[in-house]
């Protein structure tokens, strides 16, 4: 009964400090987290994650997510992203498809400007609530749906060893809608993301790459994540993240060819830890190599 108490407070937080899907390992992939990062890469990555949160613990969080993004003649980008997350009697299913415009700043850098608009259908199912009100409107009704269309803003800064990016998911802020009522406190709230990291090359076969990512949010506390990852070759990597007042993250990846394969685990540091075994996240990609043109000869 105690283990049902935690999760409906853990749930109620959850839901207000962080309304969109949920990962550890954005930083092979900026852009999950940025509509920006659409097209900045020599190749196609086709990716897909796999996130249980709080492993152990009934009705906790798991997210799926499959992304794809590519580059579109000189200084364009699009991108798509299909998502699921459920979080107890909480469903979140949708998509969201991006285009960003690049501009040279130098032979070395450039900044990219990026939208998205994306459709999420919102679940809520009542028959996982054993309620004292019978009469409850909303909860009694099955299952309630509430469809939100919305919008994302990005600008995304990079080079060949460094990137900087800012982005502003849910420009609209929309109300979710279930049953016949519409309560203010179910709105949706604009989130401001700053990511931004460097690689540096130590001796001829490693290289270190340091990174944060910093979320704020009217509704909650500002959060942080600082990250460090250590490369070998290009093909092995290790990592930890700090995630502020919330968990530890040690992360694991190795490249071979045109797949790439990266694992984290979240050590949770609130009292969650009681009930859970961590958080484990699976991240594939399949990288697409970018045909090259065909040469025309007129010997």
């Amino acid at each position: 009964m105690r283990k049902i108490f935690v999760l409906l407070i853990t749930i109620s937080s959850y839901s207000f400090a962080q309304q969109l899907t949920y990962n550890s390992q954005y930083m092979m992939n900026q852009f999950l987290i940025n509509p920006a990062a659409a097209g900045t890469k020599n190749f196609m990555p086709i990716s897909t994650s796999f996130r249980q949160q709080w492993a152990g613990f009934n009705d906790a969080p798991r997210t799926q997510m499959i992304s794809a993004h590519s580059k579109v003649g000189e200084n364009m980008g699009v991108g798509g992203i299909l998502y699921n997350d459920v979080t107890g009697p909480m469903r979140n299913i949708g998509f969201q498809g991006s285009y960003s415009y690049h501009l040279k700043l130098n032979e070395k850098s450039k900044l990219a400007m990026g939208l998205s608009v994306s459709l999420t259908q919102h679940v809520l199912d009542g028959s996982d609530f054993i309620l004292d009100n019978n009469n409850d409107q909303v909860l009694n009704g099955g299952k309630q749906k509430s469809f939100n269309p919305d919008g994302c803003f990005g600008l995304f800064y990079f080079g060949d060893r460094y990137f900087a990016g800012i982005s502003v998911p849910q420009l609209i802020e929309n109300k979710l809608k279930f049953g016949d009522n519409i309560d203010n406190s179910n709105r949706q709230v604009r989130h401001y993301y700053f990511s931004g990291g460097y690689k540096f090359p130590v001796g001829e076969n490693f290289e270190i790459e340091p990174s944060v990512l910093m979320k704020y949010l009217p509704t909650s506390p500002f959060q942080f994540d600082l990250n460090t990852r250590l490369f070998y070759k290009n093909n092995l990597w290790t990592g930890v993240s700090y995630r502020h007042n919330e968990s530890i993250v040690a992360l694991l990846g190795i490249q071979r060819d045109e797949f790439c394969i990266g694992y984290s685990y979240d050590y949770t540091l609130s009292t969650i830890q009681n009930y859970s075994v961590g958080t484990h996240e699976l991240y594939l990609e399949y990288q697409l190599p970018k045909k090259k043109k065909a040469q025309v000869s007129f010997d």
